[in-house]
């Protein structure tokens, strides 16, 4: 997949870009909070922090279905948890996907752009046949694009951040490097899509 502009942090796009954190304890992160902290900072960026917004876990469904609605590019933002999304996150999804698919919002999200961006604790080369994972991410994110599909979004291919540990300003000048990417990848969405 060839993407322009790989190397500079050019921020082009003027679609509304909602960011929904499935951090348990953003507080404590590195990587994800330095991610969130550089994409904030960019016009019509806002960021959802679940954890913050339903610590009890209960999800107001109309709320985040009409604040999806407003967003042209919805973006899960989120540390890989045990081979899946966190708790929370988890949460939110079996909560606002019925009404998307089967109910009377059925098609409310249409057309607009889904990236899944992650982290890992583990290396890259730990995600692949050979690998003590034995499965590549894009087959453990399987799940996640096969929901964007049946929402009738645009998917991108995910972007996963490998090696999220370790010392702060290293993490942090990667973290930068995986916001260029996710700007680059929604910049030129509509090359990215991910055949259906």
């Amino acid at each position: 997949m060839f993407i322009p502009n790989r190397d500079s942090f050019k921020y082009t796009t003027m679609q509304k870009i909602t960011i929904i954190s499935g951090h348990p304890d953003i507080e404590k992160s590195t990587a994800n909070n330095s991610i969130l902290n550089i994409m904030v900072k960019k016009n019509s960026v806002s960021i959802v922090h679940l954890i913050h917004e339903y610590p009890d876990y209960e999800i107001d469904v109309e709320r985040e279905i009409s604040r999806l609605q407003e967003s042209e590019i919805i973006v899960l933002q989120f540390p890989f948890h045990w081979y899946g999304v966190p708790a929370i996150m988890k949460k939110w999804i079996d909560s606002i996907t019925t009404p998307l698919v089967y109910g009377d919002r059925k098609g409310a999200l249409k057309g607009k752009g889904l990236l899944i961006s992650t982290t890992t604790g583990g290396p890259e080369e730990s995600y692949s046949p050979h690998g003590y994972n034995k499965y590549s991410m894009k087959q453990f994110l399987l799940p996640l694009l096969k929901l964007g599909d049946s929402l009738g979004m645009n998917v991108l291919e995910p972007l996963v951040m490998h090696s999220a540990t370790g010392e702060p300003t290293a993490i942090h000048t990667r973290a930068q490097e995986h916001t260029v990417k996710m700007i680059n990848e929604i910049n030129y969405q509509y090359e990215t899509v991910l055949e259906r």
